[in-house]
């Protein structure tokens, strides 16, 4: 076995445009939702339908509906950032006001003729336009947090993503454990076969008691209840397989076995600990929501702070009224409100912000805690799985030793087949326990992948990216 290092320093990109994102999300969108499914298609017509891991993992991340529930959010926040972004902009309003009303009032000006204090109707045009002026820093606050959350959605996504593929993984494993269960079974099954066949023929011949041919056939009916259970989880696994990567349940899958590299691995776990705060986007997630907090405490400081906008109206009335002598009017003005006393209001509201600050430090350590039991555990996990094949490996060869010596023992008349039969028995529970420490390895593998959110897959998907929306 070749001995590795985990635990490499990496450089982490950083995405400080949200252009930069959108791309991403763009290559994730065609990938879905422009993708073929023919595979989803063809295999239920196939029977059966071989797919690697890596096939399986493609079809998981077009057919997830929840990574398409976590894009489809990633476009809300995106709409909440143009619409904060808004906010900064002048508005424009246009308003056309007809009234009737009666009775109409007038009198008689000398020189003037008749003039119309009340009309019975009129038109009036009013265009207003308004830009607001952010002293107060307010509406700056609100399009950092529209980011904000645009981050937090994403790496949402990037949660997503990571428990599907290591989802998928483990359930691949799962059903070529099985299938591996099922050949060690199926292989008893034909041994005991033969030696009931071998047993009858001695028996026949009155070279071997009764007994042998009894305890033959317990062997075969034993061996066959094994077989029935470890064919029934193949079927299990398939569709679990099936319903993880979004097929139908009944769909004839077939996984393509390939041969499994056991490394020693060495995994340093303080470093692995460090590298998976600076990678799970579980960890970043709750980074971010602490910044988004304490973004929050300034926007609501603002409650308090004046606030100004430049405002202007011009209105044209069709029929001129009174004395006016024009159709026409117009105001422009700055409008500056200071807020004397609102109560308590913002000081409850910072008070509460503050809260929430602190609810996500201490949030942010209780998830730097599991992450760093998530690693530990996942590395003693992989240690044991590398350990488990050696002795298993060993325990498979002293098993067929054994098998083959007690054969020679019972062909040479030395031995009953009892003891023939019970050293099959200890070589299929040895090649079993070697099939599953193999596929623990790789699961192991797994899980120390995605404790430390280093799954090389995801750079294959194009989903892996990093760095927050904002800089800090």
């Amino acid at each position: 076995m070749k001995s590795k290092t985990l635990n490499s320093p990496t450089q982490l990109s950083v995405c400080t445009e949200v252009s930069g994102l959108r791309k991403i999300l763009a290559v994730i969108f065609a990938a879905i939702w422009c993708g073929s499914l023919s595979f989803a298609q063809d295999s239920v017509k196939e029977s059966p339908q071989q797919i690697t891991l890596d096939q399986a993992l493609e079809i998981a991340f077009r057919q997830s509906p929840e990574i398409k529930a976590a894009l489809a959010q990633i476009n809300k926040a995106r709409s909440a950032i143009s619409e904060a972004s808004a906010n900064f902009n002048p508005k424009f309003n246009a308003e056309l006001t007809h009234t009737r009303q009666g009775p109409s009032v007038s009198f008689t000006v000398p020189g003037l003729g008749s003039v119309d204090v009340v009309q019975d109707h009129n038109t009036t045009g009013v265009v207003s336009f308004m830009l607001p002026i952010d002293i107060s820093k307010k509406l700056g606050y609100i399009s950092d947090i529209a980011k904000y959350q645009f981050q937090l959605d994403y790496l949402a996504l990037l949660v997503v993503s990571q428990k599907l593929l290591f989802d998928t993984k483990t359930a691949y494993y799962d059903l070529l454990r099985a299938q591996g269960q099922e050949e060690v079974a199926q292989a008893a099954v034909d041994a005991a076969t033969a030696r009931l066949k071998d047993a009858s023929a001695r028996y026949a011949a009155g070279a071997a008691p009764k007994f042998d041919v009894t305890r033959a056939q317990v062997d075969v009916a034993n061996l066959n209840q094994q077989l029935i259970r470890a064919k029934s989880r193949v079927a299990i696994a398939r569709a679990a397989l099936n319903r993880t990567i979004g097929l139908d349940i009944n769909t004839p899958t077939e996984v393509v076995k390939s041969e499994i590299k056991v490394e020693d691995i060495k995994v340093e776990i303080d470093k692995s600990i460090q590298e998976a705060y600076a990678k799970r986007p579980e960890v970043r997630s709750a980074e971010t929501l602490v910044d988004l907090s304490k973004r929050n405490v300034k926007l609501q400081r603002t409650g308090i702070l004046p606030t100004l906008a430049a405002t202007a109206n011009y209105t044209y009335n069709f029929r001129v009224a009174g004395f006016s002598s024009t159709n026409e009017s117009w105001i422009a003005l700055l409008d500056l409100k200071i807020p004397i006393w609102d109560g308590g209001v913002t000081k409850a509201k910072v008070d509460q912000a503050n809260a929430e600050v602190d609810k996500s430090v201490q949030n942010l350590e209780n998830i730097k805690l599991g992450v760093a039991l998530a690693v530990k555990t996942a590395a003693l996990v992989l240690q044991e799985g590398i350990e488990r094949i050696a002795t298993t490996s060993e325990n498979v060869a002293m098993a067929e030793e054994a098998l083959r010596l007690a054969t020679i023992r019972y062909n040479s008349g030395i031995a009953t087949l009892v003891e023939v039969s019970d050293a099959e028995l200890a070589l299929t529970q040895a090649k079993t326990e070697w099939v599953n420490a193999r596929y623990d390895y790789m699961m192991g593998l797994a899980g120390l992948e995605r404790a430390i959110g280093n799954q090389p897959e995801l750079a294959k998907l194009q989903l892996l990216t990093t760095g927050p929306v904002i800089q800090r």
